[in-house]
């Protein structure tokens, strides 16, 4: 292996094999391995939109909708993206004459870092304590087609210039391989992929494109979104968006989906549970790159959504599902023995107010008194624990 050191050459080879080995999510998988064989614990993988058509120049989208982190907090992102992206001192349409068609560039190659840490951009990342960055680039011809940002904290200290080789090695082996990746998928594989193997299984499924927007759903999908709908929204008093635009079969999906993806990127996770009264509902969250028909890289987003149902209500058409959550706290009151005064003072509510609200229960179940009332919240009452 030229130009690698010997201690480089056991885990630069293991890197290429793994790297070779076929991927959903390319950029992901790439930043994974440049952790596991060489502890670099943070990374981000920008791609750069490029057109395949001749004559076209490669741009990188204003939005930085396309990029994948890891180990790192998607909110400093964010603020990247909305306050910084444009002194992003490794913008390759603003480096130096002398640094455009490097494969390796650190902070320093680029200018003093007393002088950096006074630029917007360097503010930014040393608040979040990455100090020094070492860049890939990866080309195609002289295209630059994405680069790779790897990070190192204030106390690993700047990136040493016995690293560059080993680094441009390895970012010729990312881009082989990137080039390989892009030349072989494609959005169509991936709806045709999504109508062969989620349509009929228990597991909710949701394809997303960048924007989190609603691609498809499978019918099950579609059902635990009715559940989360009912429940999230009595059970937590929670206002659901309601001012979706797009196609109205999709509505209560994109809602679900609008509402959890926010906890999803904030958090930097990859899963996330939400505990209703009909039952655990958790989502999987996973994205992965590709090139459209028209060439562009666009980033695309699964859901897989499980739904730990209980054994009652087992519809959400049942009356219990209506209930607000106040109405739910004087049920359970009532099926306790208090008397309204009892739940008036507990609630510290008047007895006029909680004599409206059993109106409003009775009207709900269609019954007219506490007995048939509790004959019919009995089973659901021995599944619920008290109200908080």
């Amino acid at each position: 292996m030229p130009n690698l050191p010997e201690a480089w050459e056991a885990p630069v080879l293991r890197f290429s094999l793994d790297l070779a080995k076929d991927s959903e999510n390319f950029p992901k998988k790439v930043l994974t391995l440049f952790d596991k064989h060489f502890g670099f614990r943070r990374g981000i993988f920008f791609p750069y939109y490029y057109s395949a058509f001749p004559g076209s120049f490669p741009r990188r989208g204003s939005s930085l909708s396309n990029y994948i982190t890891y180990g790192l907090r998607y909110g400093p992102m964010y603020d990247y993206k909305d306050h910084v992206y444009k002194e992003d001192i490794f913008r390759h349409s603003s480096l130096p004459e002398h640094l455009k068609g490097k494969r390796v560039i650190f902070t320093e190659d680029i200018m003093p870092f007393e002088e950096y840490e006074h630029t917007p951009y360097g503010i930014h990342m040393m608040s979040e304590n990455l100090y020094y960055q070492a860049v890939l680039f990866f080309y195609l011809g002289e295209r630059v087609i994405g680069s790779m940002g790897l990070f190192h904290s204030k106390e690993e200290g700047p990136f040493q210039e016995e690293d560059r080789e080993p680094l441009e090695y390895l970012s010729e082996l990312v881009e082989a391989n990137y080039q390989n990746y892009l030349r072989h998928t494609g959005e169509a594989r991936f709806h045709d992929c999504f109508q062969l193997f989620f349509q009929d299984i228990k597991t909710g499924a949701v394809l997303l494109n960048q924007d989190m927007t609603v691609l498809q759903t499978n019918k099950a999908a579609q059902h635990i979104s009715k559940v989360f709908w009912e429940q999230y929204r009595h059970s937590h008093g929670h206002f659901l968006r309601s001012n979706y635009q797009g196609d109205a079969k999709f509505r209560e999906v994109q809602t679900m989906i609008n509402e959890i993806s926010e906890r999803l990127t904030t958090q930097g996770s990859t899963s996330q549970t939400i505990t209703s009264l009909a039952g655990d509902i958790t989502f999987y969250h996973t994205s992965f790159l590709s090139s459209s028909s028209a060439g562009l890289i666009q980033t695309w987003h699964l859901m897989l959504i499980t739904c730990q149902t209980k054994e009652l209500p087992k519809s959400v058409d049942h009356p219990y599902n209506t209930l607000t959550q106040q109405e739910r706290r004087i049920v359970y009151y009532l099926a306790s023995g208090k008397k309204n005064e009892q739940i008036a003072e507990e609630l510290h509510i008047s007895i006029y107010t909680v004599r409206t609200h059993i109106a409003n229960i009775y009207k709900k179940f269609e019954v007219n008194n506490k007995v048939d009332l509790l004959m019919h919240l009995q089973p659901i009452l021995k599944e619920q624990a008290k109200p908080q």
